[in-house]
């Protein structure tokens, strides 16, 4: 799956991460980000996926986003 080009014209990238959980826990989510200008989009839970499902999910949730604009 292809990413599009953020808004800005940049080309985006997928970034891992790790965020607190409201129980107290930390789970890894992927995100589109743009590094210009620093525009981000959803932060998808590996949870029970696999960590390719998930950067798929990530640039898919972008993509849509996008389509939208």
């Amino acid at each position: 799956m292809e990413t599009k080009h953020c808004t800005c014209g940049a080309e985006v990238d997928v970034r891992r991460s790790i965020r607190r959980t409201a129980d107290g826990n930390d789970e890894v989510v992927y995100r589109v980000s743009c590094p210009v200008c620093g525009q981000l989009g959803p932060a998808v839970p590996v949870a029970d996926k696999n960590e390719d499902i998930a950067i798929a999910d990530a640039i898919q949730a972008w993509n849509e986003i996008l389509n939208h604009r």
